[in-house]
């Protein structure tokens, strides 16, 4: 990448910091879903699909949710991160994160 490049972007970088630091506010102390797969053996992946099975995420509009009956629990919260496309085109990616309750609610289902 050019100076040039760089100094054009620079101003971005400095918005996309803003907008990641307002919409991750209050998920510092959550835990990722590959965190807790990873403590119990699976890839993030099966982890996902297992609770999906559970009927405690879901699937909406590409994206994880808790289901209703999960939703106002406070087990997660969401969590925000930009990547650029091949296209070069910011994408929003919104993912679940489990909070110190959520972690606890999983190590009861998983009896660990």
């Amino acid at each position: 990448m050019t100076d040039l490049e760089m100094r054009a972007l620079a101003p971005s970088e400095h918005i996309i910091a803003d907008l990641l630091e307002k919409r991750n506010k209050g998920t510092e102390d959550c835990v990722l879903t590959s965190d807790i797969a990873h403590e119990i053996g699976m890839n993030t992946l099966d982890f996902n699909s297992f609770l999906i099975d559970k009927k405690i995420l879901e699937r909406r509009n590409h994206r994880l949710r808790p289901t209703a009956m999960y939703a106002n629990k406070g087990y997660t919260m969401f969590r925000s991160q930009f990547k650029y496309s091949s296209r070069g085109e910011l994408k929003e990616i919104v993912y679940p994160v489990w909070t110190p309750e959520g972690v606890e609610f999983l190590k009861k289902l998983l009896k660990i």
